[in-house]
């Protein structure tokens, strides 16, 4: 795939840097020389030194006959210039990076103007992933598919939970009455696609899917109130903290702010009256006392300064926070110091590249056969959870899926009936796929390219 990236900041470079791994053919534009020869150092890619809103620097980039324009500058009039410019060179699939509400409230009229097949906003990735996290605080993973219609949740399975000690055919009643489906269980370390003999016990690590209310009502149940999330502390007003504080209010978490700018407290506060916001220093340990940081279930640590952030977490970690989250971009430092698990950091550089990445996996794996839509990976890629788009003839329609060969280590978990009221079925034996409907399948097998490679 031919990929042009115009900006080599902390999103840009990431970016490139997973995607060399892969055979792209990547050319990256920035006004920096240093940023790109530090580039060029690290990634077999090529690089232009220029402005991306010079129509001559993209024309020699051949940005007109790219598969993918990818638009990641820090500023956003730069980007949508740089987009619209290319569409008119005739690039067909643009990407771009944009932060003012100003730009994300037209959501719709800047895909106008740049023709853009995507609009990403870092901060809200990234804010987007705490929170489900918070949400969603004893799950080590929470993914959704079918465009956030399906979600998958994985929980280790408590000591107190009724699914214990019977197999999944017996538990079918507790799981029919959320509508959740286990699709994936780590057996202490064995990873299986499990069968309806499987028994499940304290320990193992199971991958839940659902509709996201019913995966909401299962967790709800699985979790007890008393250990969920509630009181959550954020140190720091930065663009993270003000799309985090937005999702969380909304959702009816308690939320307090520490910053120490007092401007930029007072803005904050204005923006979201419901929030308690503190202007002091939030790494100041007799702040944090004074506070009381122990009455918090949560501690958010989004200051601009990654010893900071880690130091804080460290912090809320001695006073027996249960969930503490850090903003950490030089992810160095916690290699270096070894001090902090890297599940209880995160950098929007990550957030957003890792979006993109999947994204263009998905298309990659889908340019010759269109019916693969995207692509997921899971327990250290060994399993593949993968969407596919029912359009052509296919040796499943019209069947239900026990009467269907379907491979070992393969299960269709979801079907989206698109045409009949719009309904998200949680496949079962008696489930049956036709034609135009979208489909979510697990396996452990490899290189799935269309439905019917689900048959043995």
């Amino acid at each position: 795939m031919k990929i042009v990236i115009v900006g080599a900041g902390k999103v840009g470079s990431y970016l490139t840097s997973q995607l060399s791994l892969e055979k792209h053919d990547i050319l990256v534009i920035d006004k920096d020389k240093d940023i790109i020869n530090k580039l060029l150092e690290k990634n077999d890619v090529m690089a232009i030194v220029g402005d991306g809103t010079d129509t001559e620097i993209l024309r020699e980039a051949d940005a007109g006959s790219s598969d993918l324009f990818i638009a990641l500058t820090m500023s956003d009039d730069v980007n949508l210039l740089s987009s619209a410019i290319a569409r008119s060179l005739g690039a067909d699939n643009i990407i771009i990076r944009l932060r003012d509400p100003k730009y994300l409230n037209n959501h719709q009229l800047v895909k106008d103007i740049t023709n853009a097949n995507l609009v990403i906003n870092p901060e809200y990735l990234a804010a987007k992933e705490i929170q489900r996290s918070i949400k969603y605080s004893h799950a080590r993973n929470v993914e959704t598919f079918l465009e956030d219609r399906a979600m998958m949740i994985e929980v280790v399975v408590g000591e107190s939970s009724p699914l214990i000690g019977s197999s999944l055919r017996d538990n079918y009643g507790y799981l029919k009455e959320f509508g959740v489906l286990i699709g994936v269980v780590n057996n202490h370390g064995t990873v299986v696609i499990p069968k309806g003999n499987f028994r499940i016990e304290a320990g193992h690590k199971i991958y839940v899917f659902g509709t996201k209310d019913r995966v909401d009502s299962f967790y709800k149940a699985e979790i007890p109130e008393n250990i969920r999330i509630q009181d959550v502390l954020i140190i720091g007003a930065s663009a993270t903290a003000y799309q985090l504080t937005a999702l969380l209010l909304e959702r009816k978490f308690n939320v307090t702010i520490i910053e120490i700018d007092k401007q930029k407290a007072l803005d904050i506060q204005d923006t979201f009256p419901a929030a308690v916001v503190i202007n002091a220093d939030g790494s100041d340990p007799d702040i944090l006392d004074e506070v009381r940081i122990d009455s918090f279930d949560s501690v958010i640590a989004l200051t601009g300064i990654d010893e900071e952030n880690i130091l804080i977490a460290l912090m809320a970690e001695r006073y027996g926070i249960r969930k503490n989250i850090a903003k950490v971009n030089r992810t160095n430092l916690l290699k270096i110091t070894g001090i902090l698990d890297i599940d209880a950091t995160f950098t929007p550089k990550s957030a957003a590249s890792h979006y993109i990445y999947r994204l263009i996996r998905s298309k990659d794996a889908a340019r010759d056969v269109s019916l693969l839509n995207n692509l997921y990976r899971i327990e250290d890629d060994q399993v593949e959870i993968l969407e596919f788009e029912v359009s052509e003839n296919s040796k499943i329609f019209d069947t239900e899926l026990k009467d269907l060969k379907i491979k070992e280590d393969t299960l269709v978990a979801a079907i989206d009936h698109r045409g009949f009221d719009n309904e998200l079925e949680i496949a079962n034996g008696n489930s049956v796929i036709k034609m135009g409907d979208r489909v979510l399948v697990i396996t452990k097998s490899k290189n799935f390219k269309e439905i019917d490679d689900i048959l043995e």
